[in-house]
């Protein structure tokens, strides 16, 4: 990647707004170290042979970023301004880091720090700050993907343990997974948004089996099925109370959409960098490619919806920080700048033709990935439903 255009991401005036100095310098001690550990070499290396990226996930512990919006008490730092400007460099260089944090801190971790007992907690965030037990996040089942409350996993008391027999689709990281927290069904007379739980199930537990699932892309973290014959878990590993795991899960489903926002959109601007690039090496009749305008064009609406998607996941961000309600705005950020990774990531390879669609390019790489986040946390017209829900209010 052409070191200019990096630090033209990174020093971004229209951040100023939102971030210090002493987030910009983080921006820059990201980079520096990403610029050395995620080569693209590297990143496509673990893509096409579907390996965890172990060494790069080292460095970030190392680096202290999966320690980033923690609670201080549990070896904790920073706030989620600094988790989007994190996320949105880390994706620049590798979409498999930001997904893994974004499961591991930003959900799981998230939701144990909000609602365990503090015997979970420290126990389990201290550990997963310096990479010493990862975590999974399991609500997706076959019958229950937008509509996620429609659960059927179950959990029956038995003592002072339930048993949890069910099968749980999409679950990201669940191979490395210390635990995994798992949405059950706990009480079967209650209406569809009550009766549900959260389970921090240890994956050694007998009867629990992870199988990973081949997808279009991703593969440097795989997505699984987690198959769960009656495995018992203590009572004492519920996260929240009891029954009310559904409203917990809501809590923090804005704040993993601002994170996918800014995910999309260092992941888009690559892109963008990416087919600028090679525009402007690539000659054709006699000059760069870049200096025909139906190239030229396309690259101006290229950055253009970036530069807004990056403005709408900063304003997510912001609310976020201050305390402000934001699912409306969480939710325009989400889809909007998945939108525009698919878009940039399409037209992207366009512009680079079939060196786009080689695999010896990073482009090919953007276009399968980018359309796994218009479905994930939250496909894109749920979000829009969301929005809308506000506009009608």
């Amino acid at each position: 990647m052409n070191h200019e255009y990096t630090l033209a991401m990174l020093e971004r005036a229209d951040l100023r707004p939102y971030l210090n100095d002493e987030q910009f310098e983080f921006r820059r001690s990201i980079n520096r170290v990403l610029t050395k550990h995620a080569s693209s070499e590297y990143i496509g290396m673990c893509d096409e042979e579907k390996r965890f990226p172990k060494e790069l996930i080292e460095v970030g512990v190392e680096q202290g970023w999966f320690a980033l919006t923690l609670p201080e008490a549990y070896g904790g730092i920073g706030d989620y301004m600094d988790m989007t400007a994190f996320l949105e460099v880390a994706a620049y260089h590798s979409i498999a880091l930001s997904r893994f944090w974004n499961a591991n801190i930003n959900m799981v971790g998230g939701a144990v720090a909000r609602f365990a007992s503090e015997e979970i907690k420290a126990e389990v965030l201290p550990a997963l700050a310096n990479g010493q037990g990862w975590l999974a996040f399991a609500l997706s089942e076959n019958g229950s993907g937008s509509d996620a409350a429609s659960l059927t996993t179950r959990g029956v008391a038995d003592g002072d343990d339930f048993i949890i027999d069910g099968t749980k689709m999409w679950i990201t990281g669940a191979m490395q997974a210390k635990y995994i927290l798992t949405a059950v069904r706990t009480d079967k007379e209650a209406t569809k948004h009550n009766g549900i739980s959260l389970f921090l199930v240890p994956t050694d537990t007998p009867g629990l089996e992870i199988r990973p699932i081949d997808l279009l892309g991703g593969s440097a973290i795989r997505t699984c099925e987690v198959n769960y014959v009656g495995v018992r878990v203590p009572k004492r590993l519920v996260v929240g109370e009891l029954h009310m795991g559904w409203k917990r899960l809501t809590a923090v489903l804005a704040k993993e959409r601002v994170a996918l926002s800014a995910m999309c959109v260092g992941a888009a601007q690559a892109a963008v960098d990416l087919a600028r690039w090679y525009a402007l090496d690539r000659k054709q009749f006699g000059q760069p490619v870049f200096d025909f305008q139906a190239v030229s064009h396309m690259l101006v609406d290229m950055q253009t919806q970036v530069d807004a998607a990056r403005m709408m996941a900063y304003r997510a961000a912001k609310l976020l920080v201050d305390g402000q309600p934001c699912d409306a705005e969480s939710s325009q950020a989400k889809y909007f700048a998945s939108d525009v990774y698919v878009k940039v990531a399409t037209d992207g390879l366009q512009i680079m033709g079939a060196n786009g669609y080689a695999m010896e390019y990073p482009m090919q790489r953007h276009y399968r990935e980018s359309k796994l986040f218009q479905i994930f946390g939250g496909t894109n017209q749920v979000q829009r439903n969301i929005v809308a829900r506000a506009l009608k209010s």
